[in-house]
């Protein structure tokens, strides 16, 4: 992870919430990063949804991976493309 990837995430964070009018009722979960694909390439990952129990926590975490526990101590139900 570099200063570019980095960059490059929050960048491509922005545009997404641009989609979004308001705050949904549930509030919203973004992750958004590089991966490595099967065959070794990286590509892009930017993934945003509406959980189905509310939450009420802001959380910025920049890592090498996604920390999809945070949002499971929660009880928000990750997307299969997350497990």
């Amino acid at each position: 992870m570099d200063s570019l990837s980095v960059l490059s995430a929050i960048t491509s964070t922005q545009q997404r919430l641009k989609l979004y009018s308001r705050i949904p009722d549930n509030g919203l979960v973004v992750y958004c990063g590089t991966v490595v694909t099967e065959d070794g390439k990286e590509k892009k990952l930017s993934i945003s949804f509406e959980p189905f129990k509310p939450i009420n926590t802001s959380l910025y975490l920049c890592d090498n991976k996604f920390h999809t526990e945070v949002c499971a101590v929660r009880g928000v139900v990750l997307p299969r493309l997350l497990h």
